[in-house]
């Protein structure tokens, strides 16, 4: 019986029991008083009891763990599990190195599609009213642009600044809360999000109901499930960040109204309604009346999952081969959002050149754009099995209805590409090596990218990693702080980092 069960109950023994002897005399104000008293002293000498037992067990799992004896820390850890009121919420794993409190991978909010899922996380509050929950994602790295010198062209043969990088990030930081308030059925989520390269800090988070494994509807701040990296299983790639194809194609955050379910055990569908193709720094003031949508179809045929947030790689190792095929459509009616004679604030859609569609005399002298229309079809197949995993996708983007000053050369801007990745895990649950290929093609360039790297994991989980890359881009269409690619780089990139979601 717990310390509150045990204090409620002497309190409702007590006062019925001194009503049934004192029938002819009713207790004074400070006989009650001084009940309460002795209530309140059993109550601490229960809490020192229960904290003594809590000793004795951590300094018994510690033995156990010391001597390697994990068949007999599982059972102990479990007992103290039972016994213990802990703020912690992740299940514990027993691990090779002897530490039995590593966190098993994160499921995650199956309604939050992009960067901002939380992780396991610590219950630092419950009660029937409601909980909360807190939760981490960290990355620190060191990334390196080659050569250091470099020159470039544009489509219409005007040069091009390409300025490599070399240096140290705390790269990013993640701050999650999340629980459920007066019923676990409606819950919340709310994240601090900053990217250090960039100085870019965003508070958001989100509402949900949940109706069952059919619907959860929700509203604030996703992502549009409009690719497969997007559909929840941030951080669960083979690197921290994403390929470049991706990058180039995908789409990008905003507030709205969204929701996820399951038609089947194999069908799974998201869809998401927002404002625009990306609201992070933008004010209301700047966006128009025009909303974006975004939705997906995800198939799992054979195990009817692939792994924790339908992760990268095959950490778990399959036994059974695991499949997934995904269907996505995204449609955003962008805007400049900003004066004509000024640098563009939306610098969300680009060039396979890397030029911003929206900069003035992007598709020639005197011609300035203003809205276009962004469309993107995409189709991925995956499949993992005994610690091997392969996945490609497949882009297909359309820019149409330019209104803008001066003459467009073209009506319609049609780009397509694709990426592929190969791991396998030649280490089970320790080691993973990968390579990755990715393409655009279009007719402002030919991009593409071949990757080598590998993943280090120290402690028997798929939450702490470190990531060892490099890339071999030719004239990268991506121009992003955040990520691995300034616009037109041609050379490597060397990128080390490690990561860390809690």
């Amino acid at each position: 019986m717990s310390v509150c069960s045990t204090l409620t109950f002497a309190i409702l023994v007590t006062f019925p029991c001194s009503a049934i002897v004192s029938a002819q005399s009713q207790p004074s104000t400070a006989d009650v008083l001084k009940t309460i008293d002795q209530l309140i002293e059993q109550n601490r000498q229960l809490e020192k009891q229960n904290q003594d037992l809590m000793n004795q067990i951590s300094a018994l799992r510690q033995r156990l763990s010391s001597t390697g004896d994990q068949n007999a820390a599982a059972p102990a850890q479990s007992s103290a599990n039972q016994a213990q009121t802990s703020n912690q919420s992740a299940p514990l794993q027993g691990a090779k190195d002897g530490n039995p409190l590593v966190p098993e991978a994160s499921e995650g909010n199956s309604a939050i599609f992009g960067e901002f899922n939380p992780g396991r996380g610590f219950t630092v509050g419950k009660s029937e009213r409601g909980e909360i929950n807190l939760s981490g994602y960290m990355a620190v790295r060191y990334l390196n642009q080659l050569p250091p010198d470099q020159k470039a062209t544009d489509h219409l043969g005007r040069p091009i600044t390409v300025d490599p990088r070399n240096d140290f990030q705390f790269h990013r930081v993640m701050l999650f809360s999340q629980g459920w308030l007066f019923s676990p059925k409606f819950q919340y989520s709310t994240f601090v999000w900053t990217v250090q390269d960039t100085n870019q800090v965003a508070v958001g988070g989100a509402l949900y109901y949940n109706f069952g494994k059919l619907l959860t509807l929700g509203a604030g701040w996703n992502a549009y499930p409009g690719t497969q990296s997007l559909q929840g299983s941030h951080p669960y790639w083979t690197s921290y960040d994403r390929v470049m194809a991706d990058e180039f194609f995908r789409p990008f955050f905003s507030q709205g109204v969204f929701a996820q379910g399951k038609f089947f055990k194999s069908l799974e569908y998201r869809w998401m309604v927002g404002n625009n193709n990306s609201n992070l720094d933008t004010p209301a003031s700047k966006i128009d009346r025009n909303l974006s949508f975004g939705g997906a179809l995800t198939w799992l045929p054979t195990t009817g999952e692939f792994g924790p947030r339908g992760a990268f790689g095959d950490y778990e190792r399959h036994e059974k081969l695991a499949t997934r095929f995904n269907f996505a459509y995204t449609y955003s009616p962008e805007e400049r959002q900003s004066d004509i004679n000024s640098a563009p604030a939306n610098t969300t859609l680009r060039l396979a050149d890397s030029l911003n569609v929206f900069d003035a005399n992007a598709f020639g002298k005197g011609i300035t754009v203003d809205k276009v229309n962004y469309k993107l079809f995409s189709s991925s197949a995956g499949m993992k099995y005994r610690g091997f995993w392969l996945q490609g996708e497949g882009y297909y983007r359309r820019l149409d209805n330019f209104v803008a000053v001066g003459q467009m050369p073209v009506k319609v801007v049609r780009d397509t590409g694709f990426y592929a990745q190969l791991a396998h895990m030649i280490v089970p649950r320790r080691i993973e090596l990968y390579g990755a290929t990715s393409y655009v093609f279009s007719n402002y360039g030919r991009p593409k990218e071949f990757i080598v790297g590998g993943n280090y994991y120290p402690w028997d989980t798929r939450n702490l990693r470190l990531n060892i890359q490099l890339i071999n881009v030719d004239h990268s269409p991506v121009s992003s702080t955040f990520g691995f690619y300034n616009g037109k780089i041609t050379g490597q990139v060397v990128a080390v980092g490690f990561t860390a979601l809690y």
